[in-house]
């Protein structure tokens, strides 16, 4: 019992440190931040932060999987009256979209900058985006009752969706302008890719 309230009380305590941290290197970015600058926005002394996260790279990977689950528990909030497969996939862009722009500075470190590096992410024990898979599955399994499509594997297919919606932002952050917040036309353009011809 001591363990579990010992394992509560840490992960409480990362959390609150995560979610303060997070508006600092929206703000910021990460590179060239020193754990003693973390410290300090945070309130902690450097050895407090240490024991919580031993090193600056896992504090990072820790606040990539934290943005991962309030993104989740955001998407899960936006989309519980939504019924409709195509709108709930409009909000899944919306979402996605807005989340990268209000993150604009902080995807500035190299590491994040690695267009395989939510891949990366994923394949680490945790797998910390496989509810956001769960959800998008799900969704293609209900348009798939509605239309056929060329994929039958709906998780498959949502992981095609997210690299197609990755491909996005990815241009933007690199080639400059506006990210497309048109999502209808985004989702449009995928499931006209995935209709079956023949359906």
């Amino acid at each position: 019992m001591k363990e579990l309230i010992r394992e509560k009380v840490l992960e409480t305590k990362k959390n609150l440190v995560l979610e303060s941290v997070s508006e600092y290197f929206e703000k910021v970015g990460f590179e060239s931040i020193k754990m003693q600058e973390i410290a300090e926005h945070t309130g902690l002394s450097v050895g407090a932060l240490y024991k919580l996260f031993p090193s600056k790279e896992q504090l990072f990977f820790e606040y990539i999987e934290f943005q991962i689950r309030n993104f989740h528990e955001e998407l899960v909030s936006a989309t519980a009256g939504v019924t409709d497969p195509i709108d709930r996939l409009k909000k899944f862009v919306e979402l996605k979209f807005g989340a990268f722009i209000s993150k604009k500075e902080a995807m500035r470190h190299p590491v994040i900058g690695d267009p395989l590096f939510f891949v990366k992410m994923n394949t680490r024990k945790s797998e910390p985006a496989a509810p956001i898979y769960d959800f998008l599955a799900e969704v293609f399994e209900r348009l798939g009752e509605r239309e056929p499509m060329r994929e039958e594997n709906h998780r498959k297919t949502a992981y095609l969706f997210n690299a197609y919606t990755t491909g996005f932002v990815e241009y933007w952050f690199n080639q400059g302008g506006e990210l497309d917040d048109d999502a209808s036309r985004v989702v449009d353009m995928f499931i006209s890719g995935m209709r079956r011809e023949d359906g």
